[in-house]
């Protein structure tokens, strides 16, 4: 059976499809989004391979980390003004050698950071070491973190350790009695970074600033040597650790734990992690994690390591290799180190003496090893900062993220309303393209594949792959227009849980078809017979696509741009490929096939008519709500600072569209 109407048709099969089957593609599909992604970030890396290659080779380090500090602060952005700290000592305790202080201050106005400050016996001033905590419930009173705060102390330096958000006592999704919302602090932090990510921030760098505050604190105490700052993190403190050495040249020396390794490797074997694990278009940037020891270079480094470890070992041999060649350049060999224990992940008692070891021999000239005794912790609620457990509850006036976010989002508001009243046409679209990553073209080089026919609801439907441009093949069923003398529009049928939930509907396939609609249902990029296999995404991320929707952002490519250039596609396909393109065009899509839909419209005047449902008002709804699930399918980066969802059914014609099903 020919397509007549399309033009440029590929070779495919002709037969008709004996079995009750409506998938096209002749693979499995599941897997090609997230192999299209993969590919992308690893050229990513291959190019920024490339360049530390050329600058060890030509003698051009301070090039490459001018580069990367560039790119860093690009993807990063800028940080707020330093406000008072406000800083209150609350109370004491008081142990053999050194005393723990209870200490709050605040990193933004009313937003509250609880911390415990160690602090040696004897006279000062000491150095000091700032301790970020990893994803343990109870943060700063973790076993393992009190032992290596208490070592430390021991040994002559001031420790500061404070709660990171969505930890410990400064959850940000609470009831009214301050009980999380959220079952801990990876899923807490996963649905603020949707929301930072829309305002073009991230908590990587809400965490940041509440560590350059502590650092604030920590050089303002008598006891404290300015000029000796040490910096240590385990786990997800270990990522934070990272992330701010090449930003605080307070810091002198550092420690990572159970961290560094290869991204790509990482990301390939584990998947994303949680929202402050990363950064979006970290990948585009060429940033691997090893990039911010290069920037830290040529100050000491010692990377701590688990070889039985989740976070990949032969990845921190392979980064630890790199980051020998970087330091021998810099004429800085003993700077660099990595300690690795046959144990899992944490920093366990060995790795603590390591530690402990490292910062005496570059700020005490001591390079003797350290034999650690039995240490005596404390239960959590003795080092509790406030009076109820929570920030939250503790202060009437405390800011959270999510409301701090709310409110710069909605002084937005006449930005971008000059954007939509005061923009010409083309300058609003090259403006969503912009935000978007997409090329200043709409049109693409297209070829189609016939993969055989299917009936439904009586009806004869053509099975075609749409390809284009080296993106993802698009999986579509088109109505076989040889039954028909005539058609009055086109219908684009876009369904976010694939074509078959278009099919379950025979009763209105049939009406429409009667109206004589010539029907394209389609499966974009991750929906349909594209959609991620639910056993690669954890539930706590509370997004049913969060692996391939986080790596998109990583890589510097959303979803909802990339779906986006999916519906274009069909679009060009329809008005430049078929004989039929006169023909009036109607989109019916739900959820984030419906958000594309809408983009792509704003881009193609050849939209007729929408029917949109299951899709957010606003984005504005993810910081009112932000616990709202599956959020990452629509996130766009930088979107709030230049359009929201109303915005753009404005400016394709509000009498388009309308909204079903909400």
């Amino acid at each position: 059976m020919s397509i007549s109407f399309v033009c440029n048709i590929g070779t495919g099969y002709a037969q008709t499809t004996s079995v009750r089957s409506y998938n096209v593609l002749d693979w499995n599909g599941h897997q090609t989004l997230h192999d299209f992604i993969t590919q992308r970030l690893h050229q990513q890396y291959r190019h920024r391979d490339s360049l530390l290659h050329q600058a060890l080779l030509h003698h051009q380090l301070e090039q490459y980390q001018q580069y990367c500090r560039q790119q860093y602060l690009s993807i990063l952005g800028s940080m707020p003004p330093k406000t008072p700290l406000h800083a209150q000592l609350l109370s004491t305790i008081a142990e053999d050698g050194y005393r723990i202080e209870k200490i709050i201050f605040e990193s933004l106005p009313h937003h509250h950071v609880t911390a415990n400050l160690y602090v040696p016996v004897g006279k000062g001033p000491f150095p000091g070491i700032l301790f970020c905590c990893g994803h343990e419930a109870t943060a700063k009173a973790t076993l393992t973190y009190q032992q290596t705060a208490i070592l430390l102390a021991q040994h002559g330096f001031v420790v500061l350790m404070i709660d990171p958000i969505s930890q410990g006592e400064r959850y940000q999704l609470t009831d009214s009695s301050g009980n999380p919302l959220t079952r801990g602090g990876t899923t807490e932090h996963t649905l603020l970074a949707a929301g930072a990510n829309l305002l073009g921030t991230s908590v990587v760098k809400d965490e940041m600033w509440d560590n350059i505050r502590a650092i604030d604190y920590l050089c303002s105490r008598p006891e404290v040597d300015s000029t000796r700052i040490g910096c240590i993190g385990n786990s997800g403190g270990g990522t934070q650790t990272a992330y701010l050495i090449p930003l605080d040249a307070r810091i002198k020396a550092a420690v990572i734990c159970s961290y560094v390794t290869r991204r790509e490797r990482t990301l390939w074997l584990l998947g994303p992690q949680d929202g402050c694990q990363w950064l979006p278009g970290e990948s585009e940037a060429g940033l691997d994690i090893s990039d911010y020891i290069i920037m830290f270079a040529p100050r000491p480094v010692l990377i701590l390591a688990g070889r039985y470890d989740f976070v990949d070992f032969n990845g921190t041999l392979d980064v630890y290799h790199e980051l020998q060649q970087v330091y021998d350049t810099l004429g800085a060999s003993s700077h660099i180190s990595l300690f690795a224990y046959d144990d899992g992940h944490g920093i366990q008692p060995p790795k603590q003496e390591k530690a402990v070891q490292w910062f005496r021999k570059w700020f005490m000239h001591d390079d003797m090893p350290v034999h650690e005794k039995a240490l005596p912790t404390l239960p959590a609620d003795s080092l509790q900062v406030t009076i109820t457990g929570q920030v939250n509850t503790a202060f009437a006036d405390e800011q959270t993220l999510p409301a701090m976010r709310l409110s710069i989002a909605r002084s937005w508001q006449a930005s971008r309303t000059h954007w939509l009243h005061d923009s010409s046409r083309m300058q609003y679209q090259n403006m969503i393209k912009r935000i978007l990553h997409l090329p200043e073209s709409n049109h693409f080089s297209i070829d189609t594949q016939q993969m055989g026919t299917v009936v439904i609801a009586g009806y004869r439907f053509q099975k075609i792959i749409i390809r284009g441009n080296d993106f993802p093949p698009i999986p579509c069923l088109i109505t076989d227009p040889s039954a028909f003398k005539s058609f009055t529009k086109w219908k684009i049928m876009l369904n976010q849980a694939g074509k078959d939930a278009v099919l379950k509907d025979s009763l209105y396939l049939m009406k429409s078809i009667r109206q004589s609609c010539m029907l394209l249902i389609a499966d974009l990029r991750g929906m349909g017979e594209t959609a991620d296999d639910a056993a690669f995404n954890d539930k706590k991320y509370m997004n049913q696509e969060y692996r391939n929707a986080v790596l998109a952002l990583f890589t510097g490519f959303s979803l909802p741009a990339q779906r986006t250039q999916d519906v274009l596609m069909l679009l060009n396909f329809i008005t430049q490929h078929t004989s039929l393109s006169s023909l009036p065009i109607d989109i019916e899509a739900t959820g984030p096939a419906a958000e594309a839909a809408l983009l792509a419209a704003a881009l193609n005047p050849h939209v007729h008519q929408f029917t949109l449902s299951d899709m957010p008002d606003s984005f504005m709804d993810f910081l009112l709500h932000p616990a709202t699930p599956n959020q990452y399918s629509y996130v766009i980066p930088y979107a709030l600072t230049c359009f929201d969802l109303p915005d753009l059914i404005q400016f394709v014609g509000s009498e388009k569209v309308r909204i079903t099903n909400k």
